[in-house]
């Protein structure tokens, strides 16, 4: 789902400069894993409590990874102007931006997705370990193999269709 966090204006002015760093989106870059067959861009770095990539854009400034990501794509003044980034394929790892992953939501919006979400059969909305340790696991499969992550995706994608459980 997604995170409810607005910048302020010197915080935009922060994201904008890292936006704009050649080396600051390298880095964030370089925290990215693809896999084959599936669409989600996953984050290998750091994780907050709510089970989100964390981002160090410069000395003193962390932020959520998706929402570089979204800065990245749609500009520093677009990310200060959206309180909420829903993640539609129910990934806090996923970096992708575009529908089907990282959009532009609301506070209601994103906790009514979630409400009708969590009690899907298969959904990793309803995993007990909840979202920190969920995505720990998945974070270190997609760092360390990540064709065992593919492949344990595939697997779900056969048994549950695309609305999948993202543990084993």
């Amino acid at each position: 789902m997604g995170v409810h966090h607005r910048e302020d204006h010197a915080s935009s002015q922060v994201v904008a400069s890292a936006v704009k760093d050649p080396a600051v989106r390298a880095r964030w870059g370089a925290k990215i894993v693809t896999l084959p067959g599936d669409e989600c861009w996953w984050w290998t770095g750091a994780i907050s409590g709510g089970g989100h990539g964390r981002f160090w854009i410069c000395e003193r400034r962390v932020i959520v990874a998706h929402r570089f990501a979204y800065a990245i794509v749609h500009g520093a003044d677009a990310l200060a102007e959206v309180d909420v980034l829903g993640h539609r394929c129910d990934n806090p790892l996923c970096q992708r931006v575009g529908e089907g992953h990282i959009i532009a939501s609301s506070y209601l919006e994103n906790r009514r997705e979630w409400a009708a979400r969590r009690n899907l059969i298969g959904s990793p909305l309803a995993d007990q370990r909840g979202a920190r340790v969920r995505a720990q696991y998945l974070r270190d499969l997609a760092k360390d193999d990540p064709q065992a992550l593919s492949d344990h995706l595939g697997s779900l994608r056969a048994r549950y269709g695309q609305q999948m459980p993202l543990w084993p």
